[in-house]
C-alpha cells in the first residue's frame, strides 16, 4: 500500500515522485474522462468575463466540486497557471497528486497546519501573476461553510474573488463528508460564476461575518 510521508512533523505529507509515476495511468484515465465533459455557461457575458479577465483571480468553489477544477482552468483560464491550496494532511497528499494530474500546482497548508504561511504563499503567487484556487469549506468541512481564509487572501492581494458553481446533470455523489460529486463522462455541466471584492465583505464587520456572507454568495451559484 502506498502511504504518504513527510520529512518532519512540521512539513506536509507528500507522495514520492516514483509513486506518482506508478499512478500515472489512473491520471491519464482521469484526463480523458474530464476532457469529455461539456461545459455550458448560462450567461455568455460571464464566460467572456472569465476568459478576457487579464488579472489574477482567486478561484473559489466548494470542495465537492473539485473534480472538474483543473479541466475548467485549462479551457477557460489557460493563459494563467493556477495554484491550489491543499491541506498538509495525508488526504492532502493524495489531493496534491490529483491536482498534479489535472495540471494545477499546489500550495500546502490549512487553518490547522501551516495556515499563515499558506496565506502568504497564495498572496505572493497572485502578485506574481498567477491564479489561485481555494475551497473555503476544505479540507474537513463542515460542508458548505466558508472559512475566512479566502477573504484574507483577497484583502492582502487586492485580487478579485471568482466564485464558481458547477451544476451536474448525470453524476455520482460519494458518501464522504463533502458529498463529493463525480460527473459521468460526456455529461453536460452548467457553470455559474460571480466576481466579488473581498473588501466588500470585510467593510465594517467581523471576518467571521464576512465568511458567512461569502457562504451565501457561493451558494447562489451552487445547485445540487
Amino acid at each position: 500500500m502506498i502511504k504518504p510521508r513527510r520529512d518532519s512533523p512540521q512539513s506536509p505529507f507528500f507522495l514520492a515522485l516514483k509513486y506518482k509515476i506508478i499512478l500515472f495511468p489512473f491520471g491519464l484515465f482521469y484526463r480523458l474522462w474530464v476532457s469529455s465533459i461539456r461545459f455550458k455557461f448560462l450567461d455568455s457575458n460571464s464566460k467572456l468575463q472569465v476568459i478576457q479577465n487579464n488579472e489574477p483571480v482567486i478561484i473559489t468553489l466548494w470542495h465537492n466540486r473539485l473534480f472538474l477544477a483543473g479541466e475548467w482552468q485549462r479551457r477557460f483560464r489557460k493563459k494563467r497557471k493556477c495554484f491550489g491550496l491543499i491541506s498538509g494532511s495525508r488526504d492532502g497528499a493524495w489531493l496534491e497528486a490529483f491536482y498534479w494530474w489535472s495540471g494545477i500546482q499546489s500550495v500546502r497548508g490549512s487553518s490547522k497546519r501551516g495556515g499563515s504561511k499558506a496565506i502568504r504563499d497564495l498572496v505572493k503567487t497572485l502578485k506574481n501573476g498567477n491564479d489561485v484556487g481555494i475551497t473555503p469549506d476544505g479540507s474537513r468541512g463542515p460542508l458548505y461553510q466558508a472559512k475566512p481564509g479566502v477573504l484574507l487572501v483577497g484583502k492582502l492581494s487586492n485580487s478579485p474573488i471568482l466564485l464558481i458553481g458547477f451544476e451536474y446533470g448525470c453524476c455520482k455523489k460519494l458518501k464522504s463528508w463533502d458529498q463529493f460529486v463525480i460527473p459521468f463522462p460526456f455529461s453536460r455541466v452548467i457553470v455559474r460564476v460571480q466576481v466579488v471584492d473581498a473588501r466588500k465583505f470585510l467593510a465594517s464587520r467581523s471576518i467571521d461575518q464576512g465568511a458567512k456572507d461569502i457562504t451565501k454568495e457561493l451558494m447562489k451559484v451552487t445547485i445540487d
